[in-house]
């Protein structure tokens, strides 16, 4: 939707047109904007049809940036654009939206804005009127600031973990803000468990439309999509499409879609695409059958399956697709598991990881051979193993495991040993061993054997 209210203009024209900003904290927060950067700039009240997002550093924002502006989006890409600025009021349709947490363009709006919903994460936002949304305005994550000169009006308002400044606010229904200390007890999150998260407040939740959102990143996740999110606004229904698309694009969001639409083919849509949708499936959904399947296909889906189903035959079957010694429950633990888990790994080997019972000279050899053995002094010093027996081991079970030996573990020691066992009998082979290694043996003084 093409909108001729805003404009690109330089940072060079901002600070000529207005002045005053530039002694303002957050414009040019961190010193490195450039004077041909650009803002989006109204010069005067706007009135915005639609969702407003405010990311414009996105991929995603620009392309809607483009349509709002009628520009070719390949123009769009290679601009810098650090700032938004209204001067006037903005009055916005659908919700004002800056989802990344950790960063965003500076925001400066001169008069008031009314809204359906808004929220604010990484940007330095800046108004100097009232706010009103017919919904909810929350603020998330500490990279952001939000300063409001007037009210904040909004049946519910949140701060999270953020630096927000208000003169006045007026919220009906809820009001959280965990910089303060003027919050009803009852308003604050509780830890589950069993989930490990924040749950937020009964006194949030009997006020929100969908029941299956438990925390402020789901609540966040809906914001973002620009949805009505309370009873009271009577939120239109939504189909198994929509569903699909948001599954689709979040995997996450499979938790917070309601029973009758949490589907076998949804279910598994989501699976396909990460192990860790399992969280979200209903218990009757997961059979044996299915945790094979999702271990065969990567090893690391081992930590999401349910206790229950996690057998010997299973943990072998994850150790072959790939996964830690770490997710796999120490009573299955043999040696050969381990071995079979540290070859297979896409990890450097962790042997930190297994019990000292566990420790053998074996054991040892075999991670030696397999990687770059970085715990391996470390390990044989608590296990009380030595370490250069060890390494003759090695040394000892073929003239092919030279190369861990020598790439990770050289001394005058082992290039000595190796030389007695190989010099002689595999002549060819362990001169190229030795001017591979040319540096390592000149480094100890080693040059009788570079000759």
């Amino acid at each position: 939707m093409h909108h001729s209210g805003f404009k690109l203009i330089t940072i060079k024209e901002v600070k000529s047109q207005y002045p005053f900003l530039i002694d303002h904290e957050g414009f040019d927060y961190f010193d490195e904007w450039e004077e041909g950067d650009l803002f989006l700039v109204a010069h005067e009240s706007v009135n915005f049809e639609g969702n407003f997002y405010s990311d414009l550093y996105e991929d995603k924002e620009k392309k809607w940036l483009a349509n709002v502006l009628n520009l070719p989006l390949k123009e769009m890409e290679d601009l810098r654009i650090e700032g938004v600025l209204i001067n006037g009021n903005l009055s916005v349709s659908g919700t004002i939206i800056n989802a990344e947490g950790d960063y965003g363009p500076y925001v400066f709006i001169k008069g008031d804005v009314s809204c359906q919903s808004m929220l604010l994460g990484g940007s330095y936002v800046e108004i100097e009127g009232n706010v009103t949304a017919k919904e909810v305005v929350m603020t998330s994550y500490n990279h952001g600031n939000f300063k409001c000169a007037g009210c904040i009006e909004a049946p519910v308002f949140i701060v999270e973990d953020h630096y927000t400044t208000v003169a006045d606010r007026k919220n009906d229904l809820f009001y959280y803000n965990d910089k303060t200390d003027e919050m009803n007890p009852k308003d604050e999150c509780e830890y589950d468990e069993d989930s490990d998260e924040e749950v937020i407040s009964t006194e949030l939740r009997k006020h929100l439309d969908n029941p299956f959102i438990t925390t402020f990143e789901e609540l966040k996740r809906e914001l973002e999509e620009g949805e009505l999110v309370l009873k009271e606004s009577n939120p239109p229904p939504k189909n198994q499409e929509y569903w699909q698309k948001r599954v689709s694009s979040n995997y996450r969001d499979l938790k917070v879609v309601p029973l009758q639409f949490k589907t076998t083919a949804l279910c598994e849509m989501a699976l396909n695409k990460t192990y860790h949708a399992l969280a979200f499936v209903e218990e009757d959904f997961i059979t044996s059958e299915l945790c094979e399947k999702l271990v065969s296909k990567d090893g690391f889906a081992l930590q999401v399956i349910p206790e229950p189903f996690i057998t010997e035959e299973l943990c072998w079957k994850a150790a072959e697709s790939g996964t830690l010694v770490s997710l796999i429950p120490g009573r299955f633990y043999t040696e050969e598991l381990i071995i079979t888990t540290f070859k297979k790994g896409r990890n450097e080997p962790n042997i930190n990881d297994v019990p000292s019972e566990f420790i053998t000279d074996s054991l040892l050899e075999a991670y030696v051979k397999i990687g770059k053995g970085l715990w391996l002094d470390k390990v044989c010093k608590e296990n009380g193993r030595d370490k250069i027996s060890i390494l003759k081991r090695v040394i000892d079970s073929g003239i092919e495991h030279l190369d861990p030996v020598f790439g990770n573990h050289f001394s005058k020691e082992v290039a000595d040993y190796a030389a007695f066992v190989y010099e002689s009998k595999n002549q060819r082979e362990w001169s190229s061993y030795v001017q591979k290694y040319k540096v390592k043996f000149e480094r100890l003084g080693l040059n009788e054997y570079l000759f």
